[in-house]
């Protein structure tokens, strides 16, 4: 009995030591995963897919003088908004849609690429960007949403070993500290750790 009332005691302790700790990361995680980069200049500006507003900071670094061209990434259209083209019903593709915020917000067409095509992840992003960018690229903007950041830089780092890294959250999406009290963000979060640890495992969509 007395093993019993020990074990359980150890038990609990190390419950009570774990439910601290995932409380604590829970509290730090929009900190941790939305940690940006001071923007500096850069050779480009590379704007991930697929949340269009994310062009809205792209051109913000353009107009401050961060860099010259705008790269935007594109990514894989979902079969779900494809099938809606034969009546009429047109979805508002993210390179289509990033391209118009640029040109309103001052970033000449010219000024205007795009980076690869049907890409799936942040993996296939970073390998596109090494393939056509890197060597030659010595420093990369590279912008997102807050929750992102983390892994993006981690990814990209990883693909371009060669090249300095800077990721500049978008100013459109938010991450309210405590994230869990918002839909949107608790979604974001929870998907991104899970994100993470897949890519940590060496895996990732191509």
């Amino acid at each position: 009995m007395a093993c019993f009332t020990r074990c359980a005691a150890a038990f609990a302790a190390v419950a009570l030591a774990l439910a601290l700790l995932l409380a604590r990361a829970a509290w730090n995680a929009a900190a941790w995963l939305g940690a940006e980069d001071a923007p500096a200049k850069a050779d480009a500006i590379v704007v991930l897919g697929s949340e269009p507003t994310r062009a809205i900071m792209g051109a913000e670094l353009y107009r401050k003088g961060y860099a010259g061209v705008v790269y935007l990434t594109v990514p894989h259209r979902e079969r779900r908004w494809v099938a809606l083209e034969p009546d009429g019903i047109r979805w508002p593709w993210f390179e289509e849609t990033a391209r118009v915020l640029l040109v309103n917000r001052g970033v000449p067409d010219g000024a205007i690429r795009l980076l690869g095509r049907d890409l799936v992840s942040t993996v296939a992003e970073a390998t596109e960007a090494a393939r056509t960018l890197a060597p030659g690229a010595g420093t990369l903007l590279v912008v997102t949403s807050r929750y992102h950041v983390h892994r993006a830089r981690l990814v990209f780092a990883d693909h371009l070993p060669g090249t300095r890294i800077l990721v500049v959250a978008s100013a459109e999406e938010p991450l309210p500290q405590a994230w869990w009290t918002d839909q949107e963000a608790a979604r974001n979060v929870v998907l991104e750790f899970v994100k993470l640890i897949f890519y940590r495992l060496g895996q990732s969509f191509r």
